[in-house]
């Protein structure tokens, strides 16, 4: 496999995972920090109550999912817009591909009358938490080069990241983030703040296993795979609920990407 420059992308290694664990979690210590030291500052929209009848919620979130891969696979048939032209129109035809991508989502929200809070979307304070986003992202790709002995690559990974290519993935990022927000407000209406952390990060931690088993890797390594992704995303689910925001977390998921090479 190849990032999109022609660079090798990553392979799953614990040298590799380890140091992108450690840079999420530092995020996420980052948050709990501004908070004590500025309480007040982040905003803090309010936290619906939830729908009447959550568990339909909960199944048309389960459809709209269902209904985003369908849309997934329409893409990779090449049945959406074509992506052809000069650089730029490539571009924009990418970002809108995957804005038709994820429409069952929005056709949910749309149908069920449902703000954009429901899925941690606010402008309140946009510039606070794209500020803070950009911050937290450089600092976390500096501690993820740093663990791994690459720290002068930092300015390397900078250029990178504001290349047009590169920017025009920001949506399928930051949509990304849309729909996790999206499926977790709703398993917390359904289930609870616990179970709606704890399922999807084991569900994630468990969707690794059959690629692993097919590596050859060893039960230890499995064991420790389990754990290291089961912990990043509840730590990571931990304290979207607690920001109930996703603007911040796309720009350092998109930082992080590129520093890894996913984009």
């Amino acid at each position: 496999m190849t990032a999109p420059d022609g660079a090798p992308t990553q392979q799953a290694s614990v040298f590799f995972f380890l140091p992108v664990v450690v840079a999420y979690l530092a995020a996420c210590a980052a948050w709990y920090a501004l908070d004590r030291l500025r309480p007040g500052l982040w905003p803090r929209p309010r936290d619906e109550a939830g729908p009447p009848r959550p568990l339909v919620e909960l199944g048309l979130a389960f459809a709209a999912t269902a209904g985003l891969l369908a849309m997934g696979q329409v893409y990779r048939a090449g049945l959406l817009i074509p992506s052809a032209g000069p650089p730029v129109a490539r571009r924009m035809a990418w970002i809108a591909n995957n804005l038709l991508i994820y429409t069952p989502i929005f056709a949910v929200l749309a149908w069920r009358r449902q703000s954009t809070e429901t899925i941690y979307l606010s402008r309140a304070k946009a510039w606070l938490k794209l500020g803070f986003g950009c911050v937290t992202g450089l600092a976390c790709v500096a501690l993820f080069l740093t663990l791994r002995g690459e720290l002068a690559q930092w300015p390397s990974v900078l250029h990178r990241a504001m290349d047009g290519a590169r920017l025009a993935s920001f949506a399928a990022v930051f949509l990304e983030g849309v729909a996790l927000a999206f499926l977790l407000v709703r398993l917390r209406w359904a289930w609870g703040a616990r179970i709606a952390v704890v399922v999807p990060a084991v569900l994630f931690a468990a969707a690794h296993v059959p690629g692993e088993i097919a590596e050859g890797r060893s039960l230890a390594e499995m064991i420790a795979f389990f754990a290291l992704n089961s912990v990043l995303v509840a730590a990571i689910l931990v304290v979207v609920q607690r920001t109930r925001d996703i603007l911040w977390l796309g720009v350092v998921h998109y930082l992080m990407d590129v520093a890894i090479r996913a984009i």
